[in-house]
């Protein structure tokens, strides 16, 4: 494989582009899975990347993306806190608004970089299961993975979970 200086790897006819991403610490970064056009998919695993010294927020705001429904209240909004304590991590979700009754998020992923490996995660007496695989955690909640040459924690999070979920 040979590198130009412009950033590009080359492997015989194959070009792929190396993309760095710099993010600012104490900052959740919402994904998805990709999709082709609008609505291809309904959206049911909200992938929350996060990057966390000791704080980090986000408000999620969802509505039907297709009517102006929202004008007249028809929408949700969820709030995340993930805090580093002294000797664990914290997730905490809150419905500050649930007006929109046709959500299909099913579950939230919790991706925490540059983490070490828990010994257990848990919220309140529900003990999560560790899995081999970040696929395996898809569709399957009070599970985790830990990469441990990325440093990545993923943590399935029930979408109604209500307890916090604390990760040791």
């Amino acid at each position: 494989m040979k590198t130009k200086s412009n950033g590009i790897k080359e492997k015989s006819s194959v070009v792929f582009i190396v993309h760095q991403r710099h993010v600012k610490n104490e900052s959740i970064i919402p994904t998805r899975e990709v999709q082709q056009y609008t609505d291809e998919k309904p959206l049911t695993n909200l992938v929350l990347d996060t990057y966390l010294e000791e704080e980090a927020t986000y408000s999620f705001y969802e509505d039907d993306g297709a009517t102006e429904d929202y004008k007249t209240g028809e929408y949700n909004i969820t709030e995340f806190e993930v805090e580093q304590k002294p000797n664990h991590i914290t997730f905490k979700q809150k419905q500050k608004v649930k007006k929109y009754s046709d959500s299909k998020v099913q579950q939230y992923t919790l991706k925490l970089n540059n983490t070490e490996k828990p010994s257990k995660i848990q919220a309140g007496k529900n003990k999560y299961k560790p899995v081999g695989s970040i696929e395996e955690t898809q569709g399957k909640p009070n599970t985790f993975f830990y990469d441990e040459n990325a440093k990545v924690l993923y943590v399935s999070i029930p979408a109604d979970e209500k307890k916090k979920v604390q990760i040791r």
